[in-house]
């Protein structure tokens, strides 16, 4: 062997957690899954209880529920983060990378709130922190925003990140299922979060579009930064209103640029049945990014269960061993544009059309106010009668609007009527 040659060994992993990704991640290595064999070798897992059955063949010994000794532990080469949540999670990270160790993770919880923070530190360790499994799943995402893969500039974001939103709407779209039994199944099949309340808040996929934006735009852009509306809110009346427009709702993360600003949201939307991400189904992820010069690439994989989103962790444990150890991580950011001022999305000055429900109040005079302020921002008042308004609510479509303008009819119809439960949804045309 050529003496400049790196000497090719084996490593030692260390996982901290054996949920749905951390078992997925032993399965891969333990149970030899894959078509490409890496050599690592578990070592030791570190779970919360010892006495819960798993899934997995890795012997009982290997277990352990004293997770600090994993990350001090001498013979561990690299961690590999599965347990989820901001802390104790970022303490044990910091830790790892202090001790020497590489660390891999899929915790967009702590990627959002402290990537920066932890990249410098692993640099400064001269080891690497590697996080593709953080987002979109099986998508390396990641590595192609870093590496530059689409060389053009990208001036919008469009995708379904949450794979468990997206499984909850196509149920409640094509088998008419109620929220909650839609969420259900989900946990079931182990899309979900360990809390849920993270996937059909939005807080999930905000996180997701914090790290991608980030790496887009060479700064910081925090989930504080986004628009943020969950899913719960919907009801069978919306499905059925889409189904007649030709329409199916969406979980969207988004992040659109004007005049130097950049507006982030995560909302539903609505888009045509004619376009790409409404045939993306289930636990699937797609992500739109619109270019200036080659116009839009789309990007489509599961985003969410055990083997999916472990074989983006196995991905990272790969890069790893083909530095063999000694590469320094990179940046996980695209050179700098011109710095951008991040906005609520209240702000965008785009106009977008608008799907509005509304009770209808039993007081006529309130119902008539409520149905002036509407015709206000609708093509016609024809829009006032469609056909499949019901006893009890209005749907209507508004004309092009700002937000703003829409948050001020909001505002104007609670005004008039404080019982008028309002829902409303985007409708996106922009072909895909």
């Amino acid at each position: 062997m050529a003496e400049h040659e790196p000497v090719k060994r084996r490593y030692g992993v260390g996982l901290l957690g054996a949920g749905t990704v951390g078992g997925g991640v032993i399965k891969l290595i333990h149970e030899n899954l894959t078509q490409q064999q890496l050599p690592l070798d578990i070592r030791r897992v570190g779970v919360r209880n010892l006495y819960k059955s798993r899934h997995f063949n890795l012997p009982a010994s290997f277990l352990s529920d004293d997770l600090a000794s994993i990350v001090e532990d001498k013979s561990i080469d690299i961690l590999v983060e599965a347990m989820g949540g901001l802390e104790p999670a970022r303490t044990y990270i910091e830790k790892a990378l202090q001790a020497g160790k590489h660390v891999v993770t899929a915790n967009k919880y702590v990627v959002s709130e402290c990537g920066d923070a932890l990249q410098r530190l692993a640099r400064s360790c001269g080891r690497q922190f590697l996080y593709e499994a953080s987002v979109a799943g099986s998508i390396p995402i990641i590595e192609i925003l870093r590496q530059g893969v689409i060389p053009d500039r990208i001036q919008s974001i469009y995708a379904i990140v949450n794979g468990t939103t997206n499984f909850i709407l196509t149920r409640m779209s094509e088998v008419g299922e109620p929220f909650h039994m839609a969420l259900a199944k989900a946990e079931e099949l182990g899309f979900s979060e360990p809390d849920p309340s993270f996937d059909v808040s939005g807080r999930d996929a905000s996180q997701k579009l914090a790290i991608l934006v980030s790496i887009l735009k060479g700064q910081s852009c925090h989930p504080s930064d986004h628009h943020i509306r969950g899913i719960d809110f919907l009801i069978p009346l919306d499905f059925e209103f889409a189904r007649q427009h030709k329409w199916q709702i969406k979980p969207f993360a988004i992040y659109e640029e004007g005049a130097g600003q950049g507006f982030a949201s995560v909302e539903p939307v609505l888009v045509p049945i004619s376009s790409i991400f409404a045939h993306v189904r289930n636990e699937y992820n797609a992500l739109g990014f619109d270019c200036k010069n080659v116009g839009r690439q789309l990007f489509i994989g599961k985003g969410a269960g055990e083997l999916p989103t472990a074989s983006a962790v196995l991905s990272d444990l790969g890069k790893i061993v083909a530095g063999n150890g000694t590469r320094l991580t990179q940046s996980c950011r695209r050179p700098a544009e011109a710095e951008v001022r991040f906005c609520s999305v209240v702000e965008s000055p785009r106009m977008s059309q608008f799907y509005i429900r509304c009770r209808k109040s039993d007081d006529l005079a309130k119902s008539i106010k409520v149905q002036g302020i509407l015709r206000s921002v609708l093509e016609s008042a024809e829009h006032l009668h469609d056909k499949l308004a019901s006893v009890q609510s209005l749907c209507v479509v508004t004309k092009a609007i700002p937000h703003s303008e829409l948050y001020r009819v909001l505002d104007h119809i609670l005004d008039a009527d404080s019982d008028a439960q309002l829902c409303w949804l985007r409708v996106m045309q922009e072909p895909a």
